[in-house]
């Protein structure tokens, strides 16, 4: 019979802290752009709204309120999703190209646990995995 592991990962408060207020002005940003934009009578950016900012940041909070993990790989893959959601957020312009490269986030995390030095890895996680 295997035992379970009894240490779960989470998100350091600091890296939540960080992720949370990049969505908060990334959001902000782009409610000031569509307030512009309105006001221009230029209804596009209202049409694409709720799916370029609403859904990704309730991703994001959604991945937050997560309970924690068994594996540190998958804390980083929530913070890698959460990442990219925030740029999906910020940068409308490459907004497609981020959420269709979402898979590259885990190949990033997984070369990250395996290829990168034992020293610079722990170093570097124990920043944002707690």
């Amino acid at each position: 019979m295997h035992a379970r592991p009894t240490h779960r990962h989470t998100l350091t408060a600091h890296a939540r802290r960080l992720v949370g207020v990049a969505l908060a002005t990334a959001v902000l940003l782009r409610s000031v752009d569509l307030v512009r934009a309105l006001s221009a009578s230029d209804e596009g950016p209202l049409l694409a709204y709720p799916l370029s900012v609403i859904f990704p940041a309730l991703l994001v909070v959604a991945l937050m309120r997560m309970p924690p993990a068994v594996s540190r790989e998958g804390i980083l893959m929530r913070l890698g999703t959460m990442i990219q959601c925030v740029l999906i957020v910020a940068l409308p312009p490459l907004a497609l190209h981020l959420a269709l490269g979402l898979p590259v986030v885990f190949l990033v995390v997984e070369l990250f646990e395996t290829r990168c030095p034992p020293a610079l890895r722990d170093a570097l996680a124990r920043r944002v995995v707690a």
